[in-house]
């Protein structure tokens, strides 16, 4: 697969995952048994893996308090919530539910404080599925925006690149043209030199004649200054 259709499968599958999202937060009452007892709290569900959610979730509950964690079960104690302390902990609990994932915030003890904070889960677990949601599609921006710098990279490469090609390209054919016309400038020579070669042996065939013939000549003269007496 070629990078341009790499960075189209890469926009459809992103598309997909956005379109995917469910967007909207509800909350409502729910129990949960927490340490043997049936709790009072607030629940969601929430489009996303248990491991996802759990790694956001603990995150999310340490701002309010110590956050102790035992498998999907979540204990806050010392918690301060909108400057209120409480003295008593509460509890959050994550679990799979079909295709989601059930996010739960109630606390167990029935003294005021337990009351007073239960009436703030509610809205903290709502607060919580709008965070997850928007950090969610945050990562997705930040992915997105990685894939766009990527693009436009793998652009200015190509643009780059074509450039250069054609530069290349020009250069070719002006060294073809030179060449073209070298190779014609030579043939011209050759032609001229075939016709030079062809005159240089014919005077050279002429002087070998006329030298045979002076050689003769000298010959005759020497012969008849012999004969003088």
């Amino acid at each position: 697969m070629n990078t341009v259709k790499k960075f189209f499968a890469l926009g459809i599958f992103m598309l997909a995952g956005v379109l995917a999202y469910a967007q909207k937060v509800t909350v409502a009452e729910s129990t949960e048994r927490i340490n043997g007892k049936n709790c009072e709290g607030y629940s969601t569900s929430l489009t996303g893996t248990l491991e996802e959610v759990n790694t956001s979730l603990a995150k999310y509950l340490k701002t309010f308090g110590k956050v102790k964690t035992t498998g999907n079960q979540f204990q806050v104690s010392e918690a301060q919530v909108n400057l209120t302390k409480y003295v008593n902990p509460f509890f959050a609990v994550s679990k799979v539910n079909g295709e989601q994932v059930m996010v739960w915030m109630g606390a167990s003890e029935e003294s005021d404080s337990a009351k007073s904070i239960r009436s703030e889960l509610g809205k903290m677990v709502y607060n919580f599925g709008v965070k997850f949601y928007k950090d969610k599609i945050q990562a997705d921006i930040d992915e997105s925006l990685r894939a766009q710098n990527a693009a436009e990279k793998q652009r200015q490469r190509l643009t780059l690149e074509g450039k250069n090609m054609a530069s290349r390209q020009e250069m070719n054919a002006k060294e073809k043209a030179r060449l073209e016309k070298a190779l014609a400038d030579n043939k011209l020579d050759s032609a001229k030199f075939v016709i030079a070669l062809a005159r240089n042996k014919k005077s050279l065939d002429s002087l070998a004649i006329a030298a045979e013939q002076i050689k003769k000549m000298v010959e005759t003269h020497k012969e008849r200054q012999r004969k003088v007496n």
